[in-house]
């Protein structure tokens, strides 16, 4: 994950950012802190964030984030079926 780049909406959402605007703004700083490639959509340009380039605790939770949606679910999570008597 580390080399990995992250869409900017994905970092706007963890950073709990109502749009991308700040962070396409750090982007096209010249001395920016983070480390982005442009990409190109259907609707024009977007842009990604080099993992690595981020804040640690911003890191953390796409980790977390990441780990949530890969958990693991067990086969035989059966529950009891109810049967409905019809009069």
């Amino acid at each position: 994950m580390e080399d990995r780049y992250i869409n900017i909406k994905e970092i706007a959402k963890v950073k709990g950012l109502s749009s991308t605007r700040s962070l396409r703004l750090e982007i096209n700083k010249t001395e920016s802190k983070y480390i982005a490639k442009e990409v190109k959509v259907n609707g024009g340009t977007s842009y990604e964030i080099l993992f690595s380039s981020l804040e640690p605790e911003i890191q953390q939770k796409l980790r977390n984030a990441e780990n949530k949606t890969t958990a693991l679910v067990p086969l035989n999570n059966n529950k009891e079926s109810i049967e409905v008597s019809r009069t």
